[in-house]
């Protein structure tokens, strides 16, 4: 019998979830979505006059979180009422230290004279004086009544402040109460969620919170202002959903939380290395199994060596073999994932040179010695966990493992948020008892996605905003580091076999991906931070025809140029700097034909703020980004699947080429998803696959093995940086990189700055979209602030008066800037994990509680005020709202330029 993926879809009405949905296996006929608001899925409505191709899909990424603003509201109104006080205070001093100095000028006597020079220097001090001045004069008693109120103010907020602190734990508290919020915890923080309980207790307690519940405050606030204002999808923190243009529909803007429902998952990079330690049901040799590197394995690639555990007597026992030594033919047999032990044997005797009995036994000697292992089936990212935990092992004890994981997926999903963590315990006992039985230690992780039932919406709404997207994208595509990328491997390829060869791919992506890092590091140390930064220094890195010292040129025209606008708007104390489109096309229009030769697509990262649509990021968008809940969607009732394959079709196979994706796994769950494409490529059609150069285009093209063109989509959601050399170097040839305004960072870098006072940077804009937020390099001033004490009031009082010099908003996000943003930086460890460290991080500066953890919060980055900065919140958190983030695809065609929907609008060519 099938058992039911169950979820529990989440009320928009009300607090109280309905009964959980039972969600039909992939076998099943979809069925409609769960109740849902009627604005996202009206009743469809003929199209008048369909385009030459539909609009592409939209997804959605919505915080169940009903959000609410943690600062106090009497404590904000108190604040604003002491800015005031202390903008009226400061005009006040000024005019009176004007009049003190003509009558210190004009005083008859010594006595006088230094009374009134006492009174000038506390007046122009701050400082209280020590005597009331004489004789009265309007001036000086407006100055004596400014400074009364700014006192009588700050000592109502300084009293009032304890009260106010003790509110927002209460507002904290039932903000750690959101079900979903407690369940995403208990899911992936289990000490968060207990800690929690902990606090959550401690509020309701009578009195005051104690001082130990209070030292959990920073961690509790990061995560819980984090769920405000991101929607990154995992667990329950982010619902997301794949929507479809429909003119009928509701706009963007009024998207809301129409529910979702919950779909568990294991990680089935290690669930099928457990399983395949079963015994086989069919009792086959080794010989009709499929082998492959145990995901336990750990390269080392700085050590040049290779971690595996070996089982021995005792048990098992790390060992190491060299990546380049005897065993570098096993490893690279099995590169791209498991293979059947035929193919393998193969590749090793072709490999090594050696006969294939020998490669044989080298096989069985690597599979017993633990640095390989077996399978029982080809690797399969997409196959429903009831058919992969229904194994037809004889053994009583594994039918009765997999009963419970099979049960424990829905229990633990379907389960209140107080009885999770006893679901998940059961879980993860019989996942970690099934991988004792099957001799293979593996922690095999629990997941969980949250889908919202297929959506509909309206684009119309966003038109004109998404006429000035394109332009955007134009400018910012200028800086994509997948074009150097491309040309790169190109010469590389060209230097070493010569024009127009055609050679295996698999065998030789290792030294292209190498040569692209090395000639990266070469650019980098030219063109870096710390490099001349002269094009000419590039000649030879690059392909003949100067296109790479001619991209290199053009973005230090176009850097230049903006760091001259973004430098002008801050001395005319602009609040944005406004970039035109026809400005855009000025800056770009000599960017080198050959960048423009392909089609490509970005996935845009959009908010709305302040009327304004904003470019949070923008990432490979041919469907990478939601590809791992296209079968969700389609169990859900959703055909964003068949439209997705149809769009990338369309798009990538524009000259005849065909147009197919990669199946593998690569040790990363995240890349697991229903196939989208026909013809997916498995592990043993790589090794078939060729990389040809045309000689006429000077460019780099993927052949099957009968000698067709081929495109090769990623299309898991793994990072590419992190892909094998084979499917680095073919998606390389075809998707988009990374979007990322690095212009205020570099100007801010570039502009002497004496990190003493605070540094403000304008919005940027092109047309109607925001591609930067304005942002304030704190420097010592800030520094200053944060230090203010020994009360915790003196920090929020410090921070107000520096948020009032430099007009920042209460509400902002703390960011750092990346010490990379290169080639060499997509796939670096230490990148990556500081990256993990400092993700970006809302705080509310006129929140008792934020100012108190701000410090902490700040250390724990690892950041000081001078390698971080502050930027605004926009969108901000209004209270019960939910954050909102609509990922739209921005393409061109072939010579085309950036525009939303390319193929149904006109371009520039």
């Amino acid at each position: 019998m099938t058992a039911p993926v169950i979820g529990s879809p989440t009320d928009p009405r009300g607090a109280t979830p309905p009964e959980p949905a039972t969600v039909p296996p992939p076998t099943a006929t979809p069925v409609p979505a769960a109740d849902a608001t009627t604005a996202q899925t009206p009743a469809p409505t003929p199209a008048a006059g369909p385009p030459s191709a539909p609009e592409p899909l939209w997804f959605l990424r919505v915080n169940p979180l009903r959000r609410a603003r943690l600062a106090d509201a009497e404590l904000r109104r108190q604040l604003v009422l002491l800015t005031a006080a202390e903008q009226t205070l400061a005009e006040a001093s000024a005019a009176a230290s004007d009049e003190l100095y003509e009558r210190i000028g004009a005083a008859a006597d010594d006595a006088e004279r230094r009374e009134l020079i006492a009174l000038r220097r506390a007046v122009n001090s701050g400082k209280a004086p020590k005597k009331t001045p004489g004789p009265a004069s309007p001036v000086l008693d407006a100055w004596l009544r400014a400074r009364q109120e700014r006192d009588r103010v700050r000592a109502e907020l300084v009293a009032g402040y304890p009260d106010a602190a003790e509110r927002e734990r209460g507002v904290l508290a039932e903000l750690l109460g959101d079900p979903d919020l407690l369940r995403s915890l208990a899911l992936v923080a289990p000490e968060v969620h207990q800690e929690a309980e902990r606090y959550r207790a401690a509020v309701r307690a009578p009195g005051k919170v104690p001082a130990k519940s209070r030292k959990s405050e920073r961690g509790l606030i990061q995560y819980v202002t984090r769920a405000m204002v991101r929607t990154s999808p995992l667990a329950r923190f982010t619902a997301v959903g794949i929507a479809e243009p429909d003119p009928a529909a509701s706009g963007p803007d009024e998207a809301g939380f129409p529910g979702a429902t919950a779909f568990p998952g294991l990680d089935r990079v290690m669930l099928n290395y457990v399983l395949g330690g079963l015994p086989d049901p069919a009792d086959r040799a080794i010989e009709d199994m499929w082998i492959g590197l145990p995901p336990t394995s750990a390269p080392d690639p700085a050590a040049g060596k290779l971690f595996f555990l070996k089982p021995s007597p005792e048990g098992m026992r790390r060992a190491a073999v060299a990546l380049d030594g005897p065993a570098g033919d096993l490893l690279d047999a099995v590169s791209m994932g498991p293979r059947p032990f035929p193919s393998v044997v193969a590749h090793v005797a072709e490999r090594s040179g050696i006969a294939a009995e020998d490669a044989d036994q080298k096989v069985r000697g690597a599979v017993a010695q633990g640095l390989l292992c077996t399978f029982h089936a080809a690797e399969d990212g997409s196959t429903d966990y009831d058919v992969l935990l229904t194994p037809d092992d004889p053994r009583p004890v594994t039918k009765r493992l997999t009963d419970r994981v099979k049960a424990g997926m829905p229990a633990f999903t379907a389960a209140p948020a107080d009885e999770r963590g006893a679901a998940l315990a059961e879980l993860r006992g019989a996942l970690g008892e099934l991988s004792h039985a099957a001799g293979r230690p593996a922690h095999v992780t629990v997941e969980e996605d949250y889908v919202m039932p297929p959506l509909k919406v309206a684009t119309e709404p966003w038109k004109e905003s998404l006429k000035d997207l394109g332009p955007a994208v134009e400018l910012l595509t200028v800086f994509d580091w997948l074009h150097d990328v491309r040309v790169l491997m190109t010469a590389a390829f060209v230097e070493r076999f010569g024009p127009g060869a055609n050679v295996p791919l698999a065998a030789h992506a290792p030294f292209v991906v190498g040569e692209v890092s090395r000639r990266a590091a070469a650019m980098a140390a030219v063109y870096g931070p710390d490099g001349p930064g002269d094009p000419t220094a590039l000649k030879g890195i690059g392909p003949a025809d100067g296109s790479l010292e001619r991209i290199y040129e053009l973005r230090r025209e176009v850097t230049e140029e903006l760091h001259a606008l973004i430098g002008g708007a801050v001395e005319r104390g602009d609040d944005t700097l406004r970039i035109s489109p026809e400005q855009v096309a000025g800056l770009t229009g000599d960017l080198p034909e050959r960048f423009r030769r392909d089609p490509l697509i970005y996935g845009i990262l959009l908010q709305r703020g302040d009327g304004h649509l904003v470019l949070n990021d923008g990432l490979p968008g041919h469907g990478m980004l939601y590809a791992r809940f296209l079968e969700a969607d389609r169990r859900l009732g959703g055909r964003a699947l068949p439209r997705l394959a149809e769009h990338v079709r369309r798009v990538y196979g524009y000259d005849g080429a065909r147009v197919t994706e990669d199946l593998g796994l690569h040790r990363l769950n995240v890349n697991a998803h229903t196939p989208i494409l026909p013809g997916g490529l498995t592990p043993d059609d790589w090794f078939g696959l060729r990389l040809a150069h045309d000689p006429e285009t000077d460019s780099l093209r993927v052949e099957d093995a009968d000698g067709a063109p081929l495109r090769v989509l990623p299309l898991g959601t793994g990072h590419p940086g992190l892909f094998p050399p084979p499917l680095s170097v073919a998606s390389g040839l075809a998707i988009s990189g990374r979007l990322f305004n690095a212009l205020p960072n570099s100007w801010h870098a570039a502009t002497p700055w004496d990190r003493a006072t605070t540094r403000t940077a304008p919005r940027m804009a092109v047309g109607d979209v925001l591609i930067g937020r304005r942002r304030w390099y704190g420097g010592e001033e800030l520094g200053a602030a944060l230090a203010a004490g020994p009360e915790e009031h003196e920090r929020l009082l410090a921070l107000n008066a520096w948020r009032a010099k430099y007009g920042v908003p209460e509400e902002v996000v703390v960011k750092t800037v990346p010490e990379d943003e290169g080639p060499l930086s997509v796939g670096a460890p230490d990148i990556q994990s500081k990256r993990l460290q400092q993700k970006p991080q809302y705080v509310d500066l006129s929140s008792a509680l934020g100012a108190r953890v701000l410090p902490r919060m700040l250390e724990r980055r690892g950041a000081d005020t001078g390698g971080s900065y502050l930027e605004e919140a926009l969108p901000g958190v209004v209270d019960g709202s939910h954050a909102t983030e609509w990922v739209v695809e921005v393409g061109r065609t072939a010579g085309g330029r950036f525009t939303y929907h390319p193929s149904t609008q006109a371009e520039e060519r």
